[in-house]
This record gives C-alpha cells, structure tokens and sequence, in this order.
C-alpha cells in the first residue's frame, strides 16, 4: 500500500487507504504504534471494505513538533484527517489502547456506523498510582492525562451504533513489571483492568468479549477475535 501525506493544518499526517467499498474502516493505534500494527489483524478479515490507517504525528511517516495536547485533539486531529482523505464514510472505527479513547471521543463528536475498542486505556489508573502518570508519551507527542479526563468521561455513553468492547484475556499481568503501577500488585491490576473494560461495556450499550491469547497487544496477539468484530460491524453498515 502507498502511503499519502495529508495536511491536517502546520503539519501532514501519513495514511494508507487500501480497498473498496463501504464503510471504511479506520484504524487508531495505541501509544507509540504506527499504521503498521494492525497488519495481522487486517490479514485476518473477511469481508473486502475501504481500508485507512495512519501514523499520528512523531510517529512512523509523520512529523511535528513535539508538543503536548489532549486526547480529544487527536481525535479532532483524526477528524481532520477524514475531510482531508475526501472519504464520505459511513465510517466504523476500531482503537487500540490510548487509540481507544481517541476512537471513543471521536464517535461522540462525530457520526460513525460502528466502534470496536481493544483494550482501551484506563485513563485513571494513570493517576490513581503512587507517581501519577501526568504526562503519557505517544511519539515525539504526549497527552495531558488531567486534562483530558474530562473529554473520556463524556464520551463514556450510549452512542447509538453497534460497539464493541474487546478486553485483554484474564490473568494477562503476569510478567509486566508492576513497579511502576505502585501500589497496586497483579491481582489489583487484573481485577481493575477487567472491571474498567466491563464498565465501559455498559457505559457504552456495547458487545463485551475477552482475547483467548496473549496480553494488551490484542491485534497481533488475538488478531482473529479483532477481525471478527470488525466483520460483524461491516455486516451491520451494510
């Protein structure tokens, strides 16, 4: 797939579009991750659609300063982008991780057939631990985590499309080093990280299912239970 820059204003941000069809589907990363991590998961679909994944900036193929900024304006960001790619949608979105929240604020704000979030950040738990996580690095960006803790909880409602809430499988934990989720041990930490994804669930009116392999890196680790859900949604906008 060729990758296009496109001007989102000051800077250009770096897509692929692949496929045909309706709804396109856009992909939103987690922290750090470019357009290329949902290559296995995009493998596994079965249904032929419009396709977008995208590098946010300081990531991958794009550029900008390094600055600071809120979820919610990489979710504008994300906005900016569609109108910039001249797609109409209808559009069904699927976010990893803090790429979830971006997915979430953006389907509050705007119009989307469908949602899938993949182990969506716990924007809390940042806070809640002894060395508050204040600044979350994202590429040559970071987000505000007080701030935008606001535009999460806002979002966190009924959004009128089918949604999906995939969550990383139980007892995943093991082998990530806690030290920095001080003083929460594995056992907290497993049982807040399902409760924070079976909230948001219902918060949400939405599917809720657990990956059978693996930890947070749902689409490559579980590529086929991300695929399903984005199949079921493609069926559902059609």
């Amino acid at each position: 797939m060729a990758t296009t820059k496109f001007d989102v204003g000051e800077y250009e941000v770096a897509a692929e579009i692949s496929g045909e069809g309706s709804p396109t589907v856009v992909f939103v990363s987690g922290a750090g991750a470019g357009k290329d991590s949902w290559d296995v998961a995009i493998a596994a679909l079965r249904n032929s659609t419009t396709l977008l994944t995208y590098d946010r900036p300081g990531i991958g193929d794009s550029e900008a300063p390094a600055s600071v900024r809120t979820v919610g304006a990489a979710s504008e960001e994300l906005h900016r982008l569609l109108v910039a790619t001249g797609l109409e949608g209808p559009f069904v979105l699927v976010g990893h991780s803090i790429g979830g929240l971006i997915a979430l604020i953006y389907a509050a704000r705007w119009p989307v057939a469908g949602l899938v979030l993949v182990d969506t950040s716990d924007i809390h738990l940042n806070l809640d631990i002894t060395e508050p996580i204040l600044i979350a690095p994202d590429g040559r960006l970071s987000y505000d985590v007080s701030a935008s803790v606001a535009e999460v909880a806002q979002s966190r409602r009924p959004l009128g499309v089918p949604t999906g809430v995939i969550a990383s499988r139980v007892s995943r934990w093991p082998g990530v080093d806690v030290k920095p989720w001080h003083p929460f041990g594995l056992t907290d930490l497993d049982e807040r990280w399902q409760h924070h994804q079976q909230s948001l669930a219902a918060d949400l009116g939405a599917t809720h299912k657990l990956a059978r392999f693996g930890g947070h890196d749902i689409p490559n680790d579980d590529p086929t239970i991300v695929a399903q859900s984005i199949d079921d949604l493609i069926d559902s906008a059609r």
